[in-house]
């Protein structure tokens, strides 16, 4: 009997449809498969994947403000410590807003700050400069309000949305693989019984090697679909976490400018009254409007503002001490979930860090090698087969289906590539939850906490010298006594009543 065609060497085999993957469909175990000529070799990327981390200058500086982060399999309390060490600076800045929120009751109440123009007047281009920081400020602080959403927990949780789509593929790829690798034993099987002995006998055990290639390439989709169970799901679930995260912080991060805008808008609507007021509602307006929105309104505001502040500089602080090494802290977490030989742990390593096996990969590469030998020797031996026996007629359905498995293995192993994978990784940890997170974090904080702790009360106390103006114009005009006798022929009134 002829000799069995050689085996490849196994080298990892990589091919593109027409350089154009995207849309492509595949019927796994059909017989309209490719033909051979729109299946290009394509050249794997030479060269490392892994990019090296490198923290900000908010990441640098908030990191340092953080405990030492907890390793693997540590205590409750280590991770209590780790929260508490990294309040130093949290705790400062409510303590500020609180003392603050404390001093301007006080300060209208007691000192009642006095401020005119040149003229004598309201000091109004005070008043408008004030109102002009503070909506200013708004402004910039709802714009990276929303730029820290959209750009940290909305692109991490449509990364790993993505990631999930392109790993669940590959899973299903797989157990198409396995149904097409199935139905070519099935036709390989039957040289045994549909060929004449002579056939049999030209063949020799090269059928018999062949399937047990074939069985082979089955054993190792078995594998490949084994180390894929469940990834899918795994990272379905970090990104419904990431959408409820997004819900949240985007009602966390507009609270502050939600209390200020209202703040404002409080103040404004005094002024406006009593500017537009009569003399009797001004003079009693006069020692009274102001002390108390500040008391009810503005000062409940300021604690408010410096509360969240804190917890945004919190967030920042904590991610930023995880985020210090945060290669080697997500190798560590996923050593201690997975276990150090576990198939979990081996991909993670490989993919991140570039070391050790990835047993995903390994299964393809293999079952590719076992593919290409079994569609040359189909071709080797198809004419002889078509020939003597053409009860068989499974040669065409045969390449059919090996070709559209290797193909299929193709698009499983680009979606499983280093150079596929680690951008989902890079830009979720690194540019996102390691970049863009702390820093916009931090800056929405700075921003509240100037808003809520220096513009509010110079807004507040700019008021409440308009309103001292105001009142003091209507005392010139009209007299400063006519107040009294208003109010003198008011009691009179009341007495004929």
């Amino acid at each position: 009997a002829p000799t069995l065609v050689p085996a490849r060497a196994p080298v990892p085999v990589r091919y593109a449809m027409g350089g154009a993957f995207g849309g492509a469909t595949v019927a796994l175990g059909g017989i309209d498969a490719l033909p051979p000529e729109a299946v290009e070799p394509m050249v794997a990327d030479d060269g490392p994947w892994v990019q090296q981390y490198e923290a900000s200058g908010w990441v640098e500086t908030l990191g340092h403000l953080a405990a030492e982060f907890p390793k693997p399999g540590t205590s409750s309390a280590a991770w209590s410590d780790f929260v508490s060490g990294s309040m130093t600076l949290p705790l400062a800045v409510v303590s500020i807003g609180a003392v603050a929120a404390l001093m301007v009751p006080l300060v209208l109440h007691c000192c009642h700050p006095k401020c005119r123009s040149r003229t004598g007047g309201p000091p109004w281009k005070s008043f408008a400069c004030a109102c002009f920081l503070c909506f200013g400020l708004l402004a910039v602080s709802g714009a990276l309000a929303l730029q820290t959403n959209v750009a940290s927990f909305e692109t991490a949780s449509w990364q790993l949305k993505r990631a999930a789509g392109d790993v669940d593929m590959a899973f299903k790829l797989a157990q198409g693989l396995n149904s097409s690798g199935i139905a070519v034993v099935a036709d390989l099987t039957r040289l045994n019984t549909d060929c004449p002995q002579s056939i049999q006998e030209y063949l020799g055990d090269s059928v018999t090697d062949i399937i047990t290639q074939v069985n082979g390439y089955l054993t190792e989709v078995d594998r490949l679909v084994a180390a894929l169970t469940g990834t899918p799901e795994q990272i379905l679930h970090l990104q419904e976490q990431a959408v409820e995260i997004n819900a949240a912080a985007m009602w966390f991060l507009a609270v502050p400018w939600l209390v200020v805008l209202a703040c404002c808008g409080a103040i404004a609507l005094t002024v406006f009254i009593i500017e537009k007021a009569g003399r009797k509602c001004a003079k009693r307006c006069e020692r009274c409007e102001l002390p108390c929105l500040g008391l009810a309104c503005v000062a409940p505001a300021m604690v408010l503002i410096s509360a969240v502040a804190a917890l945004e500089l919190l967030v920042g602080i904590l991610s930023s001490g995880a985020c210090l090494t945060v290669d080697q802290t997500t190798l560590n977490y996923s050593q201690a979930s997975f276990g150090a030989e576990s198939v979990g742990f081996n991909i993670s390593r490989y993919y991140l860090a570039g070391e050790g096996p990835n047993p995903a990969i390994e299964h393809l590469e293999w079952a590719q090698v076992e593919i290409v030998d079994a569609i040359a020797w189909v071709r080797h031996y198809g004419d002889i087969i078509a020939t003597t026996c053409p009860q068989w007629g499974m040669e065409g359905a045969a390449i059919s289906n090996l070709e559209t498995i290797q193909y299929s293995m193709n698009e499983s192993e680009t979606l499983l590539a280093p150079g596929h994978v680690y951008p989902y990784y890079q830009v979720t940890v690194h540019d996102t939850l390691c970049g863009k997170l702390p820093a916009g974090m931090a800056r929405a904080a700075v921003l509240q906490v100037v808003l809520g702790i220096l513009c509010l009360p110079l807004l507040l106390c700019t008021a409440s010298c308009v309103i001292d103006g105001l009142i003091d114009e209507r005392a010139q005009i009209h007299g400063i006594h006519n107040f009294d006798l208003l109010a003198q022929e008011s009691d009179a009134e009341n007495a004929l009543d």
